[in-house]
């Protein structure tokens, strides 16, 4: 039943009645479920008059159709039963709105109509009328949405993998393509810094060779090695794309854009040189004063050593500290 809410003016004593429109609504949507209700059961049990006259009631004191509370039925009748099981009772349903269509062209409907005198309620027969016709067109129209938007798990399924599948297919060649490419360069490089260090190992482990003769070997090696290494990278930057510069800028020269690589030769070459000067001065005999200086002067020299090893590791750690202050501002 409707809730109505009465207010009392204590001044006027004027009494205003109000009706809640949620609860009229919730009554509208009770009828209209109890409605369709009565249109969905078997039509050899359907009774066309008695069904004619719910619907006329309800016209009769509410004068308009819920349409969402009839696609509501129609979906709960797709979601309850099997799609053929639903599509058998609708179309019950919408024989059962024909039954009563027929029936209002029938001549007893036109002599009960006739025999009403009041005009509200010959409007309401009219109304009535129509109504039948609107939910008629109402439930096709639910049924249609329904088939056309509502989709099962499996036809989800198989559009998704439908429209997945070309991207699929393309990710999964540029992810081949780019794990064969790291796995080519790491076995690569295992191979060359590996096989580098034990050509090493092998070098160091002759003891007969000279220590100047050692690091010789050696920076020639490092040499070799190192530079061997940049280019191998540069040409797999250049297979893959991928860019290992220190300085992107288009107009820096090669020096600014791989400095480690230069500085590094220059420091191995630094060490190759000094020590190809030393090992020519050895083998010429002309470090024999040098020689008779340090035995003179013994304790000066040791002092000397230390003191010039402690000065360059201050000065390294002085540049290394205001270089790594400068990067934490």
């Amino acid at each position: 039943m409707s809730s109505i809410n009465i207010k009392i003016d204590k001044r006027t004593r004027a009494i205003e009645f109000k009706i809640d429109d949620r609860v009229i609504t919730d009554e509208m949507s009770e009828k209209v479920t109890e409605i369709c209700n009565w249109l969905i059961i078997d039509s050899n049990k359907f009774e066309d008059e008695k069904v004619f006259n719910m619907i006329f009631q309800y016209i009769k004191a509410y004068k308009r159709l819920l349409y969402s509370q009839i696609s509501n039925v129609v979906y709960a009748c797709f979601n309850e039963h099997t799609p053929e099981e639903a599509s058998n009772k609708l179309g019950t349903m919408i024989s059962n709105i024909e039954k009563i269509v027929a029936y209002t062209g029938t001549q007893q409907y036109k002599d009960k109509k006739e025999k009403t005198k009041r005009p509200e309620e010959r409007a309401a027969y009219e109304d009535t009328e129509k109504a039948l016709i609107k939910i008629w067109d109402h439930v096709n129209l639910a049924q249609t949405q329904y088939s056309g938007l509502k989709q099962t798990d499996e036809e989800y399924k198989r559009k998704f993998d439908k429209s997945i599948t070309p991207f699929k297919e393309e990710l999964v060649r540029d992810m081949n393509a780019q794990l064969l490419t790291m796995v080519s360069i790491f076995t690569a490089l295992a191979f060359l810094v590996f096989g580098g260090i034990s050509s090493l190992g092998s070098i160091f482990s002759n003891h007969e060779l000279p220590l100047l003769k050692v690091i010789i070997i050696g920076c020639v090696w490092g040499i070799c090695l190192l530079n061997l290494i940049f280019v191998f990278l540069f040409c797999i930057g250049k297979m893959t794309g991928l860019n290992f510069k220190s300085n992107r800028e288009p107009d820096a020269n090669i020096v600014q854009k791989y400095p480690i690589v230069w500085w590094s030769d220059l420091i191995i070459l630094t060490i190759l040189f000094g020590t190809l000067w030393t090992y020519y001065i050895r083998k010429e005999k002309m470090d024999s004063w040098f020689i008779a200086w340090c035995r003179s002067f013994r304790q000066g020299v040791v002092w000397f050593g230390y003191g010039v090893i402690a000065i360059v590791f201050i000065a390294v750690s002085i540049v290394l500290f205001k270089l790594s202050w400068k990067k934490g501002e």
